[in-house]
């Protein structure tokens, strides 16, 4: 099977919109007292102030390792790293679709 050529960079945007789409429509959902956060693990960054810098350091995680693997090596198959940010990139926007539905039920 044939990787699209344009696969490292769809990976990337996917993981960055979904990353910021989650934080901000939490953000925005915990704005509504009928609205609670679920993740005891974002609950515990959030009072502690460490929550954007975790996701800012997530993102740089989802893009650097995959990135610096890919152009580091020469192994065959380098470019199946993209899954992890493909596939965290489109958790993280289910997880904002799922929270702008509660914003709109909720409104």
């Amino acid at each position: 099977m044939r990787i699209p050529g344009n696969i490292e960079g769809i990976a990337y945007r996917l993981v960055a919109l979904g990353i910021a789409l989650d934080h901000l429509s939490t953000r925005i959902g915990l704005l509504n007292p009928m609205i609670w956060e679920f993740n005891q693990f974002t609950v515990n960054l959030a009072r502690n102030n460490l929550w954007l810098p975790f996701d800012a350091f997530m993102l740089s995680v989802a893009i650097a390792i995959p990135a610096l693997f890919i152009r580091k090596t020469r192994l065959d198959g380098r470019k199946v790293m993209l899954l992890f940010p493909l596939i965290f990139g489109a958790a993280r926007l289910g997880a904002a679709l799922h929270n702008f539905a509660l914003i709109i039920l909720w409104a």
